[in-house]
């Protein structure tokens, strides 16, 4: 008997529909950037709770139907529901986000249960300033640009080089020289809009423009040197065999000179030789 009634609590629990988990009272602030995609949050309490109906409106001078029956124009095939593994949740992704996508959304589910969601839109806004670079003959170098918001992505991107005028180098190369030279560096942040510009030579000094919109632009002055050389003269130390000698000289030895003394007598008769032993006992 009991089991028969936690099933039929169980199974009134969820006739009673969706509960929608921010309710109309609370106002939900969400933030996307130009060019991105953005998830307005909306669903029930229960996960698995399947609304009798769902209708996403905007607000543009009256609430307007945008999802699932789009009556604005610039909402087609940019808006899906995110509900492919939980009835419950049905989140709206937004992409392609345009300045004139920020305002107020509604996610409503019956007459007195829905959600008020604000949308921010952050555009790329670059400060407007003149920067210096220097690069090197035959090196690379990077022309600094950038939005404020790292994850904005602008509406349009231009590089233009002054050569009696501004001529486009990027995204459409104008100028021969610089084909095959050029990289945008934006793989991890949107934007990030500086330029690689490599093999440089000294026709590529000058003054470069990046540029969003007329009144979004940066200025770079690229100085182009080239790299002096330094000669390093390497002197490596003399083996032990090389090193100065010390040469010692030992002072010869005294040599005592022993002469051996004879004495000639003369006598009536032959020449006799007489040693100096002889010659002392001739004298006694």
């Amino acid at each position: 008997m009991m089991d028969c009634l936690y099933i039929f609590l169980f199974m009134l629990h969820f006739s009673a529909g969706c509960d929608l988990l921010q309710q109309w009272s609370k106002l939900v602030d969400v933030t996307g950037y130009l060019g991105g995609s953005v998830v307005l949050p909306c669903s029930c309490t229960e996960p698995q709770a399947k609304p009798h109906q769902l209708k996403w409106t905007y607000y543009q001078g009256g609430l307007k139907e945008m999802f699932p029956s789009v009556h604005i124009e610039r909402y087609k095939n940019r808006v899906t529901l995110l509900n492919q593994t939980t009835p419950g949740n049905f989140s709206l992704l937004l992409s392609s986000l345009t300045k004139e996508d920020k305002g107020d959304y509604q996610c409503s589910v019956s007459p007195d249960q829905y959600t008020f969601i604000r949308l921010h839109v952050k555009g790329c806004d670059i400060v407007r300033k003149t920067l210096d670079v220097t690069g090197y003959l035959g090196e690379s170098v990077v022309l600094p640009c950038s939005c404020t918001e790292p994850q904005a992505k602008p509406h349009q991107l231009k590089w233009t080089y002054y050569q009696g005028g501004l001529k486009e180098m990027f995204p459409s190369e104008h100028i021969e020289r610089y084909k095959n030279r050029v990289t945008l560096l934006n793989q991890n942040t949107p934007g990030n809009l500086s330029l690689l510009l490599s093999s440089l030579t000294k026709e590529d000094k000058g003054d470069y423009q990046c540029s969003v919109s007329p009144d979004q632009l940066t200025f770079i002055r690229l100085h182009v040197k080239e790299r002096s050389h330094v000669h390093t003269i390497s002197t490596s130390q003399p083996s032990n065999s090389l090193q100065q000698e010390h040469i010692t000289t030992q002072p010869q030895e005294k040599q005592t000179h022993h002469t051996t003394l004879y004495v000639f007598c003369v006598k009536p008769g032959p020449f006799d030789i007489l040693t100096p032993g002889d010659a002392e006992e001739e004298n006694i």
